[in-house]
């Protein structure tokens, strides 16, 4: 009987040097109900001289998608940051900090969605092209940034933080300012794929798997930051396999 109190406690101990669990357990509910097909329609790539049209709805319509999306796949990638804001507050406020940090971070991201899914239907609306040809740009867009060294300084800088002050005013404000810091390097690296994402929509769990592999290798293995160079192969592989419509 004395091996379940001592196995618990090794699981409670382990819980407590890891308090970004419930911020893992949010992502992959945010994974269930995308692949589950609950999170709404996404945009779909068609072929032919089509007109761009969205018949699911408007920009707005388009957020709560985009916003499920950016959880499942870009929060994983701050999980390490969640842990430390988690470590670095004192008990009472630690679940508040977690929730503010994560809740900024994504707050970026929704940011974002507004202007990249609204400047991609103005640019298929404004030149006539059609959801696979925009496909075919962003992801030759996507390989070519890959490439760059803009992007490479944004992957080595995932480990940055800021000052966290322990209580009051102080302590809210240190959280924000180092989810906006954390978000704004994240934009900066993977904007490129994310706008890949808004042009293919939120309902294709395939194209999520793909992508948000790539960037999660990229961000948080030592491995992955030494592959952008074949992550941008890989890329320019799928643009030209959409261009010939397989």
């Amino acid at each position: 009987m004395s091996a379940v109190p001592a196995r618990w406690g090794k699981v409670t101990m382990a819980l407590r040097w890891s308090p970004e669990w419930p911020t893992a357990v949010v992502v992959a509910l945010a994974w269930v109900v995308l692949v589950a097909g609950l999170g709404g329609h996404g945009a779909e790539v068609q072929s032919g001289h089509e007109h761009h049209h969205h018949a699911h709805g408007g920009l707005v319509a388009a957020l709560p998608g985009w916003s499920l999306m950016t959880v499942a796949m870009m929060l994983p990638i701050t999980l390490p940051a969640v842990r430390h804001v988690g470590l670095n507050s004192i008990r009472r406020r630690r679940q508040w900090a977690m929730a503010l940090f994560a809740g900024a971070y994504v707050a970026v991201w929704i940011a974002f969605g507004l202007v990249v899914i609204a400047g991609y239907r103005l640019v298929g609306a404004s030149l006539m092209l059609d959801d696979r040809t925009l496909l075919t740009l962003a992801l030759a867009l996507a390989a070519t940034w890959q490439l760059t060294r803009a992007k490479r300084r944004a992957v080595l800088a995932c480990k940055r933080t800021v000052p966290l002050p322990p209580v009051g005013w102080q302590a809210d404000l240190g959280c924000v300012r180092f989810a906006v810091a954390q978000a704004l390097r994240c934009v900066r690296s993977c904007w490129a794929l994310m706008f890949v994402m808004a042009v293919v929509g939120h309902a294709s769990p395939v194209w999520m798997a793909v992508l948000a592999g790539l960037i999660w290798v990229e961000e948080l293995t030592v491995a992955g930051r030494r592959l952008l160079r074949r992550f941008a192969a890989v890329l320019g592989i799928m643009a030209l396999l959409v261009a010939v419509g397989v």
